[in-house]
């Protein structure tokens, strides 16, 4: 790894440390002494959900909250990135117009979409972008009216949907947005409450969640994360797997406090995973297909750690019910490692077995967005890799052929 690379890491972390530890003073309730593939057990008050109305409770002063952009985004089957320009372009599969073209016409090489574009999200049919004055488009599929336009009419071009977003989740059936004063909004489906509202009402218009001055949020097929100002790890929704992280497999649809001292985190399917500020690297929930990491495929209702030195994570899947599960993390030298479900080829170590511990993929990596049966990153030239299934053309380049090791597809993506 070059001395540029290195530097370009360091300059990463320590911006993602300052945005989210404001106030965590860099500690967090994590027992000392715990080894990987360990469980956390009960620590301290990490585990215990927020008191009385469940709504994520804030001593710090109030900001106005950036986000940190997603430069890059691989959905169910279809591909999205950010290209320095802040011109976003897309490509795979089109069904119900998810790539925002205007057509449902599959695409194997890359079609540009829009401008103006600093973070987009892709889920299983659907897309959300936040584009350079903070406002949020949207378009493909509005099942359950996720797109949140008021309607459940798919749109094969982007809409216009709200104003002063800092960031945003696509999940399967829902989506959960950040606004720049810290308020959680979500719409969709929520029959599992992962709208975190305290009902189970699904909503097709955005509406409030009872999370605040949140920072960072991720969603998972029908559950919810986001972690606060001051560190906290919250979840909502179902947790039928244990994905929530609180040592049950109760659901629920007000946010419940799981862990403090996290720096960062992500959702996708039914597990999760969180950095906290000393660089350890915990998942849990669903873990059929190794994705948790600790070698077993037994799913974890509390957090476990699994690895140290981790500055990124990016977790994937469509949910237990479609065989899919994966997790990439990357190291503080630029090492990308990867486990999970392989049977699209989507972790890319040049097979398709399934992994239960990490395994080591590419160096130099600075991105990383972990699909359904596909995955990219970004490598700290800004080039773009990609590897996994190739169905409707989604790695593309230029073909429908599987890729199990990673192969690049663009010379110059922007950078987070």
């Amino acid at each position: 790894m070059n001395g540029t690379a290195k530097k370009l890491f360091l300059v990463i972390l320590l911006i993602i440390i300052s945005v989210v530890m404001v106030a965590c003073g860099g500690e967090n309730d994590i027992t000392e002494n715990t080894t990987a593939g360990q469980d956390v057990g009960n620590t301290q008050q990490s585990n215990q959900p927020a008191e009385d109305t469940g709504q994520a409770n804030y001593t710090g002063e109030s900001t106005e909250i950036t986000g940190i952009p997603s430069t890059i985004a691989a959905g169910s089957a279809s591909s999205f990135a950010i290209l320095p320009n802040n011109s976003l372009w897309a490509w795979g599969n089109n069904v119900r117009g998810r790539l925002g073209d205007g057509t449902t016409t599959n695409r194997n090489a890359p079609v540009h979409i829009l401008d103006n574009v600093r973070s987009v999200s892709t889920a299983y049919d659907y897309t959300m972008a936040i584009r350079t004055d903070g406002a949020l488009w949207a378009w493909g599929s509005n099942w359950a009216g996720r797109l949140g336009d008021g309607t459940t009419e798919d749109r094969l071009t982007p809409i216009w949907l709200m104003d002063n977003v800092a960031a945003v989740s696509s999940g399967v059936g829902h989506t959960i947005a950040i606004k720049t004063d810290g308020s959680v909004w979500g719409w969709g489906s929520n029959m599992g409450g992962h709208l975190g509202n305290g009902t189970n009402e699904s909503s097709n218009t955005p509406t409030r969640s009872l999370m605040e001055n949140a920072i960072a949020v991720a969603t998972g097929s029908n559950h919810s994360a986001a972690l606060d100002v001051n560190g906290v790890l919250w979840t909502w929704g179902t947790n039928d797997l244990g994905q929530l992280g609180n040592g049950t497999t109760e659901g629920s649809n007000i946010p419940i406090r799981i862990m403090d001292g996290v720096i960062a985190l992500d959702a996708g399917g039914d597990h999760t995973a969180a950095i906290t500020a000393d660089g350890s690297l915990w998942v849990w929930g669903n873990n059929n297909y190794g994705q948790i990491g600790d070698g077993t495929n037994e799913n974890r209702h509390i957090p476990v750690r699994i690895m140290e030195n981790v500055i990124a994570v990016s977790v994937g899947g469509g949910g237990a019910s479609m065989g899919r599960g994966h997790t990439f993390a990357t190291t503080a030298d630029g090492v990308l490692w990867g486990w999970g479900s392989n049977r699209g080829g989507q972790i890319g170590d040049g097979t398709t077995e399934s992994r239960s511990t990490p395994v080591r993929i590419m160096e130099d990596v600075v991105v990383v967005s972990a699909g359904t049966a596909h995955s990219m990153a970004i490598r700290a030239d800004g080039s773009l890799w990609v590897w996994g299934s190739n169905i409707a053309g989604r790695i593309g380049d230029g073909t429908t052929e599987n890729r199990y090791s990673p192969v690049q597809t663009m010379d110059s993506v922007m950078l987070p």
